[in-house]
């Protein structure tokens, strides 16, 4: 059997209720303005931090 760790920052850096975090992300996702890129992606830097900092970037990545 697989163990699964249970949220260590559940409700500092994201919402602690599971309908409010897939909210949060959905409207992350929505407002993300994707540029086109010409070529291949090989890799993101993505910051990671809460997600009301790091979220907007991370969306658009």
């Amino acid at each position: 059997m697989v163990e699964v760790r249970r949220p260590a920052v559940a409700g500092a850096f994201y919402p602690a209720e599971a309908s409010k975090l897939r909210e949060g992300v959905n409207g992350l996702l929505s407002a993300a303005a994707c540029p086109q890129v010409p070529g291949k992606i090989r890799g993101l830097i993505v910051p990671h931090a809460g997600y009301e900092y790091s979220g907007p970037v991370a969306a658009v990545a």
